[in-house]
């Protein structure tokens, strides 16, 4: 049986206003946490990343020895990723800039998208490489190819073949255009 009439209606009405005013409550509450979440500053506990780092290499860069491969990863990849840092600052204030015309912005906003796309693919394939038993690799995109250096003791022809076909399937490259460099 169905309820009709005034008391019916006036239920559905206070339902309604009810699922309403707690979507409203709701909307705030996520609101509020999206700001405090966005203050919150995350920074780098110092301390895992020197044990990270500690494996008998001095605290400062200029003291390792790039004929220790280890060294060499390690430091390119941080060198790396401060550039990378400056240069997403320099583009998120092009884009932010309400002077900037909007050629400079749009513009501003295609090289970001480049940037994540590189960094996706480094990420990718530097991973990929290690997965198969590499102990590191490092990705060097560019605009006409890619070159790979991979960690390791000794690569077959196979190998080096191997890396160049799964590198340039990620990369978006003919596998001609892709150069394996062994490092020792």
């Amino acid at each position: 049986m169905k309820e009709e009439g005034p008391a019916y209606v006036e239920k559905r009405k206070y339902w309604l206003i009810g699922i309403i005013l707690g979507l409203i409550l709701i909307y705030f509450l996520v609101h509020t946490l999206e700001k405090e979440m966005s203050l919150i500053e995350v920074v780098p506990d110092e301390s895992v990343i020197q044990s990270l780092l500690a494996e008998e290499m001095p605290n400062d860069p200029a003291g390792w020895k790039y004929d220790d491969a280890h060294a060499f990863f390690v430091e390119y990849r941080l060198e790396r990723d401060r550039v990378r840092g400056q240069e997403l600052e320099v583009l998120n204030d092009i884009i932010n800039n309400t002077y900037a015309g909007a050629d400079s912005r749009r513009e501003a906003e295609i090289q970001v998208l480049k940037l994540v796309e590189l960094m996706e693919k480094e990420l990718i394939v530097e991973n990929m490489l290690k997965a198969q038993g590499y102990k590191d690799a490092i990705f060097f995109g560019g605009k006409d190819g890619v070159t790979v250096m991979v960690h390791s003791e000794g690569l077959s022809e196979e190998e080096f073949w191997r890396i160049a076909e799964m590198v340039a399937a990620v990369a978006g490259f003919p596998r001609e255009k892709i150069q394996v460099i062994q490092q020792q």
